[in-house]
Formats: structure tokens, C-alpha cells, sequence
């Protein structure tokens, strides 16, 4: 014992406590101000104001966040129109819908007729070896005929938001009336793949073709702007094809229709610019197509009556 005290008084002086220290008390924090700076609480989008419209970039991520928290599963796409006059509708529909007497079996025949001439006259067989090997060939033409202006069934529409909007805001001459963008959510086992022909579906079918290039100058000129929109498609079957919106958004789970106020326009367009491909290089080769198309089928709206 006497040894274990003795250690105890070699210790450092510097280590020694004062005892009376043990009785001080605390240094008062009372009417003391903390300098922390504490994040502000984040609130996750899960439901919008009822006059929720797209006007600006911030717009643009609130509605990716409100996608993203509520419908985590499914197939989520977009569509912009650059008017809430349009429809979801394919371009060979709105090309012969001016006929008031025609008939599904008019588009049908309109659209393959066009078809046939796009793969005579204009597709380039060397675009073949940009082809994912389960897409079907005529989807692979159709899909390039598309977007070089080819009157057809495929619907574009797209994954990304901001390209949707670019699609609604892009064309000066609508600059003084409101867009549009339709929100669709799709379960993926109420639309047919990609490996069947557009002209052999039985429902709506939905198509995201991936690009075997390295870059747009490796592409058909046609695929580049489809690689800007993504390569997504919808469209319907045969029976459908005068009643494509409504076709569609039934086999929806979810649809919503967004507001562009026409003065948002310009803002978005220069904020979201996309060097899009109009396909001017057929320009002329597409509008005889889509001139024997119209020919064709008004010359069987004479012969009916």
C-alpha cells in the first residue's frame, strides 16, 4: 500500500487536478446563440398543385421527382405537342384524316403502300448493320422512314422529359399558343415487344431500340434524329388505328396531360436546344411518297361513290 502511494505522488505535476475544480460550475449556455448551420428539411414530390404547369428548368425536375417517387415500376414515357389541340396520333392517320370516308382498311393499304416505296427508293441497304439482331426488319425500316418523314403508325414518344418538352417548344410558328406534354405509364405486360412487325400486332406494342454506332455520322440519316428522341415508339394494331389516343391511354395505368404556357416556349427551347435532324436530304423523295399515297386514296374515295 505504502509502495502504490508513493508511485501515485511521482506522477507529473502536469497531470495533477485541482480539487476544487471538481466543484465549478458549468459554463452557463442560457441565451446563447448556436452558429450551425442545420439543412433545411426536404420534402419529396409526391403529389402537384392542381394548376401545375411546365415553365421553367426547376418545372421540369419537379415532375422527374413526382415520376420517380410514384411510379417507381412500368414503362414511364412522354410526348410533347407543340398544341393542346393535338392528339396522340400517328402521321399516316393525320395525313388521310382530312377524308371523311375513310376507313381503317384505307390507312392499312395507304401505309404499306408508303412503306413499299420508302424501301424501294430511299433505304439504303448498308443501314441494315446498325440492326440489333431480335429487332424485326420492318420495324427497323419503319423506325428510320419515321423520322425522315415517312407517313406510317409509330407514335414517338420518349423517356426523357426534357426531350418531350424540347419536341413541344421547338417550332417558332406555335410560338403564341400553349403546349402540351402527356405523361404515360405503361405495365409492361400490356404491350407487346419488339420483335414482331407493325403490321402483325394485336395491341399496342412499344419499341426502345437501342444503336449499335459510336456516334450520329456512324448512323442512316433517319436514325439520327431518333438517337436525339431516344428510339422510343408506340403503336397499334390494325383495328385501332382510327382510335389510337383512346386505344392507348386505356392500356395505360396512369396518363396526365401538363400545361407548356406559350410564353414558356422560347425560355425552354433555348435552355433544352437539341440539334435535331429534320431529314431535309429526302425531303423531296418523302413528299412524292406521301403524294402517291393521298393520290391512291383519293381515288378510292371516287370510286366508292
Amino acid at each position: 500500500m505504502i509502495m502504490a502511494i508513493r508511485d501515485y505522488e511521482a506522477v507529473d505535476e502536469s497531470m495533477e487536478v485541482d480539487d476544487n475544480e471538481l466543484f465549478n460550475e458549468p459554463y452557463s449556455v442560457e441565451n446563447m446563440v448556436l452558429d450551425i448551420d442545420m439543412p433545411e428539411s426536404q420534402k419529396s414530390v409526391t403529389t402537384l398543385p392542381e394548376d401545375f404547369q411546365i415553365r421553367t428548368m426547376s418545372d421540369i425536375r419537379t415532375l422527374l421527382e413526382y415520376a420517380a417517387l410514384n411510379y417507381t415500376k412500368g414503362i414511364r414515357l412522354y410526348r410533347g405537342h407543340e398544341s393542346q389541340d393535338y392528339k396522340i396520333e400517328s402521321t399516316i392517320v393525320r395525313l388521310l384524316k382530312h377524308n371523311k370516308d375513310c376507313c381503317v382498311q384505307d390507312v392499312i393499304d395507304a401505309e404499306k403502300k408508303g412503306f413499299d416505296l420508302f424501301c424501294c427508293e430511299v433505304f439504303k441497304k448498308e443501314w441494315l448493320r446498325n440492326k440489333i439482331e431480335k429487332t424485326d426488319g420492318n420495324l427497323y425500316k419503319m423506325s428510320i422512314g419515321r423520322h425522315l418523314g415517312l407517313p406510317c403508325r409509330l407514335i414517338d414518344v420518349t423517356a426523357s422529359l426534357e426531350n418531350a418538352v424540347w419536341f413541344a417548344v421547338m417550332n417558332p410558328k406555335f410560338y403564341d399558343i400553349d403546349g402540351e406534354i402527356v405523361f404515360l405509364v405503361f405495365d409492361k405486360d400490356n404491350v407487346e415487344g419488339t420483335n414482331k412487325s407493325p403490321f402483325c400486332v394485336d395491341k399496342v406494342s412499344y419499341a426502345h431500340e437501342p444503336f449499335m454506332a459510336d456516334s450520329l455520322n456512324d448512323l442512316p440519316l433517319g436514325e439520327q434524329r431518333r438517337y436525339i428522341q431516344h428510339g422510343h415508339f408506340m403503336w397499334v394494331d390494325d383495328k385501332s388505328l382510327l382510335n389510337e389516343q383512346q386505344t392507348i391511354t386505356d392500356s395505360a395505368y396512369h396518363v396526365e396531360y401538363f400545361t407548356i404556357p406559350w410564353y414558356a416556349k422560347l425560355p425552354l427551347a433555348i435552355e433544352l436546344y437539341r440539334d435535331v435532324y429534320s431529314g431535309c436530304t429526302y425531303q423531296s423523295e418523302i413528299a412524292r411518297i406521301k403524294d402517291r399515297i393521298k393520290s391512291g386514296t383519293h381515288n378510292k374515295s371516287n370510286a366508292k361513290r
